[in-house]
């Protein structure tokens, strides 16, 4: 966004759930990454795009997806124009079959920090301990300052999305509420039904795909996927570095592990923009949770947080 410090003349700013424009270099990653996609994802439906409603998730998602059906256009083209008897193929695909926005993919709220310049903040020029502020930022637990009721900022956040939240715009949020309160509730009203109907309709139709019973997802600081290992679909989730920090926090279940590895992994993680990651994963059928599946990268080696970055797609078993 235009407050992520790469924008000229804009320092990195607490953001959270300001509706900041995206950067013209937002634009150009977002372009690049979705021309990786294309690259690293052949022969692999997408079956739903999901993004937030902020605005520069949304832009990062269209510009996305665009550059992936303009580049696959322009391979299909090559390749059906081929005249050398080379026919590898992959289906075709021009869209997702759903593109959905979703209020709980929407960054992590900071509170009163929201327009603050960050290094300002850590400085201690707002009157807040530098310590705190650290925590604030990384911390899975730690709530940063609430924004007050009658706060401009806060109004502004009611009239845009109470209709949508259901007038539960939060004042603050750590981590872990996002993670409890928003993530995890996406991902069992929302991505899992939508991506297994989309398994079942694959197996019911002729044009079953490629990767039909494997499971996969990928994620970048707006991007994600999914597909199950005895079925199960492939999503492409366009969020942001905290709502993807939480989204990755439910799937490896880190609140769960005695030792807090995972939980330190984390919570140092820093999710640079325009960097797809993949995470491959499962529900089960009892107990409702999630857990990860390895990607067999390695089998003498357990990886706490198996999400990896997009080029080991084709590696994964």
């Amino acid at each position: 966004s235009v407050w992520n410090g790469k924008y000229p003349g804009c320092k990195e700013t607490f953001t959270g759930w300001t509706d900041v424009e995206l950067s013209p270099i937002g634009e150009q990653e977002a372009i690049r990454t979705g021309q990786l996609l294309t690259e690293q994802t052949r022969g692999m439906n997408i079956d739903a795009l999901f993004t937030s409603t902020l605005t520069r998730a949304r832009m990062t998602a269209h510009h996305c997806w665009w550059a992936y059906n303009n580049n696959l256009d322009d391979q299909y083209m090559l390749r059906s124009s081929d005249t050398n008897g080379n026919s590898e193929s992959y289906q075709y695909q021009a869209a997702p079959a759903q593109f959905i926005i979703d209020h709980r993919l929407n960054e992590r709220h900071y509170g009163s920090l929201q327009g603050l310049i960050k290094a300002d903040a850590e400085a201690g020029k707002h009157g807040h301990d530098p310590d705190d502020v650290y925590q604030w930022r990384r911390s899975w637990h730690v709530v940063p300052p609430e924004m007050e009721e009658e706060d401009p900022r806060r109004l502004e956040e009611f009239r845009k999305y109470g209709t949508i939240t259901e007038n539960a715009v939060p004042k603050a949020e750590s981590l872990s509420m996002v993670a409890e309160e928003r993530i995890r509730p996406f991902l069992t009203e929302n991505l899992t039904p939508i991506l297994d109907s989309a398994h079942e309709y694959r197996m019911s139709s002729s044009s079953s795909s490629l990767f039909a019973t494997e499971e996969k997802e990928v994620a970048l600081d707006g991007t994600h996927t999914h597909k199950k290992a005895d079925g199960g679909g492939t999503a492409l989730v366009v969020a942001h570095a905290n709502s993807i920090r939480a989204l990755i926090g439910v799937l490896c279940n880190v609140e769960d592990d005695p030792a807090g590895v995972a939980l330190n992994k984390l919570e140092r993680m820093k999710l640079p923009t325009a960097t797809p990651l993949v995470i491959k994963f499962r529900k089960t059928e009892v107990e409702g949770r999630y857990y990860p599946v390895d990607g067999g990268l390695d089998e003498d080696v357990k990886n706490d947080l198996p999400v990896y970055p997009l080029s080991s797609l084709k590696l994964m078993k």
